[in-house]
C-alpha cells in the first residue's frame, strides 16, 4: 500500500467506512498539492502526500459545485527528456567552440564574431525550413517569404567569407552544430509531438455553512463527484447554524466542527 493511502487510513476514526476514493489535487490556500481524496460514511476527507489533511462533515456541507476545465501540462514523450538533451547538446557545442578558441591562435573577437554569425545563420535557416514545411504552404506571400529567407541567408555567409574578424573554420563548426541541434529538435517534435497535453479535469468546490470552501481537482472521467453528492444527500443529520472553531492541529472526531485543516 502506498504511503499516502496509509496516511489516509490513519485519519479514519473507529467504525468509519470509505464509500469512494480518488486521487487528485487540493487547490486551497491552507493545503495544496497531490492528495488522496475520500468520501466516507460521514465526511469528505482529503490527505495530502505530506500528511496535511482537510475534512468536512456532511452535515456542514452547504453546496457542491462542479465545473470542468482543461489543464495544460508538459510531458516527456516515452520517458525521454528532450529539453535536457537539447541543453546538453548546446552546452557541448559551446564547450567545443570555446576549446577551439583557447587551443588555437583564434582571437576572442574572432571567436565571438564567428559564434554570433553562426547563431544568426542557424536562426534564418530554421525559419526558412519552418515556412517551407508548414501546412498550407503555396500562397504567393508564403513563397515570397521563403525566397526572402533564402536571400537573407546569403548575408551571414558573405560576411563570414569576406570579414577578417570572423574565423571561417570556427563559423563552419558552430553553424553545423547549431543546425544539428535544430534538426534534432524538429525531428523529435514531429515524432513525439510538442510534449504539451491538455488534460481535462473536474474541479469540485465544497462550501460549508460557515462560508469556508474546499476545492479539489480530479480526473474528468472520475465518478467521485457523483459519489460525494450521494453520500451528502444520504446524511440525515439535522442542519447546524454555525460550527465552532477549533485549532487546526486537533484530530477530527465524530461530532466535531465543519472544515478542519491539520497535518501529521
Amino acid at each position: 500500500m502506498r504511503r499516502v493511502e496509509e496516511r489516509f487510513r490513519s485519519h479514519l476514526v473507529e467504525d468509519e467506512s470509505v464509500r469512494a476514493l480518488a486521487s487528485g489535487r487540493l487547490l486551497g490556500d491552507a493545503v495544496r498539492g497531490r492528495a488522496t481524496i475520500g468520501a466516507t460514511d460521514r465526511r469528505l476527507l482529503c490527505v495530502s502526500a505530506t500528511g496535511e489533511f482537510v475534512d468536512v462533515r456532511y452535515d456542514y456541507v452547504c453546496s457542491i459545485r462542479s465545473r470542468e476545465r482543461t489543464r495544460v501540462e508538459y510531458r516527456a514523450a516515452d520517458g525521454s527528456n528532450r529539453p535536457t538533451a537539447l541543453l546538453g547538446g548546446l552546452a557541448a557545442l559551446v564547450l567545443l567552440v570555446g576549446g577551439i578558441v583557447v587551443a588555437t591562435a583564434i582571437s576572442a573577437v574572432q571567436g565571438l564574431a564567428a559564434a554570433a554569425l553562426a547563431a544568426v545563420t542557424v536562426a534564418l535557416a530554421a525559419a526558412v525550413q519552418f515556412l517551407r514545411t508548414r501546412p498550407g504552404i503555396g500562397r504567393a506571400v508564403d513563397q515570397l517569404a521563403v525566397g526572402a529567407g533564402v536571400l537573407a541567408l546569403l548575408v551571414p555567409l558573405g560576411i563570414a567569407l569576406l570579414a577578417t574578424t570572423v574565423s571561417l573554420p570556427l563559423y563552419g563548426i558552430a553553424t553545423l552544430g547549431g543546425l544539428a541541434l535544430v534538426g534534432y529538435a524538429a525531428h523529435r517534435a514531429e515524432f513525439d509531438g510538442l510534449g504539451i497535453d491538455g488534460r481535462r479535469e473536474s474541479v469540485l468546490t465544497v462550501t460549508t455553512v460557515d462560508g469556508d470552501t474546499v476545492s479539489i481537482a480530479i480526473d474528468a472521467d472520475s465518478t467521485f463527484g457523483r459519489d460525494l453528492e450521494t453520500c451528502v444527500h444520504r446524511t440525515d443529520s439535522a442542519p447546524v447554524e454555525r460550527p465552532f472553531a477549533r485549532p487546526p492541529a486537533d484530530r477530527p472526531r465524530e461530532g466535531d466542527g465543519s472544515a478542519t485543516v491539520g497535518s501529521t
